[in-house]
């Protein structure tokens, strides 16, 4: 009798808890969707820009001492960011979440880039 006791408490202790907590080692939900628009932003910077200068750098390289520069920016290390990723891709529940949202930023961004030029074209 104590055992199923035991187990109906941790089954309801576990329905209880929050579903989109994350580990206190874990980068948090918002935070990291905003390290993760930085290193968009980056990732576009060098695909776009550094490329253009290949011949006279290693884009590689400059690539990796932008995503650096985002690490700072946000007070965390690359293994942070590589542990709380592999977290996130491992748990499709919230990664669809941070995903879609940073879809919208996006897409809100470009709707005003693209009101702006019609303004300016006007």
């Amino acid at each position: 009798m104590r055992y199923i006791l035991v187990i109906v408490c941790l089954f309801i202790s576990l329905a209880c808890s929050n579903p989109e907590k994350v580990p206190k080692d874990i980068i948090p939900k918002e935070k990291m969707e905003k390290v993760l628009w930085d290193m968009m932003l980056a990732d576009r910077y060098s695909s776009q820009f550094l490329v253009r200068d290949s011949a006279k750098i290693n884009v590689k390289e400059e690539t990796f001492k932008l995503y650096d520069q985002v690490f700072q920016v946000h007070r965390i290390s690359k293994d942070e960011f590589i542990k709380s990723y592999k977290y996130y891709l491992n748990r499709p529940d919230l990664n669809k979440v941070m995903f879609d949202s940073l879809s919208a930023r996006g897409s809100r961004a470009r709707d005003t880039l693209y009101k702006r030029s019609q303004k300016k074209l006007s």
